[in-house]
């Protein structure tokens, strides 16, 4: 199947969004730079903590940087859309053998087998129960996961992906709010709390990370 052929999917039009809003983004970053040295830092490294350590931890190292409630919850809101829009497909790709992508394939095998593990729940509630999953505040329901697994019980394309962003930005905005209440608590016994909260969010997120690894 070519390029051409693969646009014309459902799916590959999906792709096609995330590449778009990709690079939209990406062109927002690098004019930031212009104006705010500083600001950009701080903006790329909520993306980078978002990627590497989740939701939470993004969201912490914002209000450790001192940026905007806004600013904070929008941007983690547009990481992990960008997630979606590009990993979603790409697993049905692998899915349908017209990509082979190593470096997924054991991902998307814990996945497949989550979605077994909670499969009646699953078929039961449908796209709410999908839209739980991906909203409960935990790192493991996270929006890549719950889009998959949306795709492996006969969701539609696109009501999986409305479904799942919504999910999600909620998610963010229940963890910004308790995380900036979280945080203004803290502060008023050290200065340095808010960024003790982040150290420990990520050592939390490393120590799952490991012990899933070794399942």
């Amino acid at each position: 199947m070519n390029l051409r052929t693969l646009y014309k999917t459902p799916e590959g039009k999906i792709f096609f969004l995330g590449v778009v809003l990709t690079l939209l983004f990406l062109i927002a970053l690098f004019l930031t730079y212009f104006s705010s040295l500083e600001l950009a830092s701080k903006l790329m490294g909520i993306v980078g903590t978002n990627l590497l350590f989740g939701r939470a931890a993004g969201l912490s190292f914002g209000y450790a940087v001192e940026l905007s409630q806004s600013v904070i919850i929008l941007m983690n809101i547009v990481v992990e859309a960008i997630l979606v829009l590009l990993i979603y497909p790409l697993f049905i790709f692998s899915y349908q053998n017209l990509l082979h992508i190593k470096f997924l394939e054991t991902f998307f095998k814990k996945v497949e087998t989550l979605k077994v593990k909670y499969h009646d729940q699953f078929i039961k509630y449908g796209k709410y129960g999908l839209f739980l999953f991906v909203w409960l505040p935990f790192w493991m329901t996270g929006p890549v996961v719950g889009a998959i697994i949306g795709f492996l019980i006969g969701l539609k394309h696109y009501t999986t992906i409305v479904v799942v962003l919504l999910g999600t930005s909620l998610a963010i905005v229940v963890w910004a709010l308790f995380l900036n209440q979280l945080t203004s608590f803290l502060l008023t016994f050290s200065s340095s709390a808010i960024w003790i909260l982040f150290i420990l969010i990520i050592a939390i997120v490393a120590f799952i990370k490991l012990q899933n690894r070794n399942v």
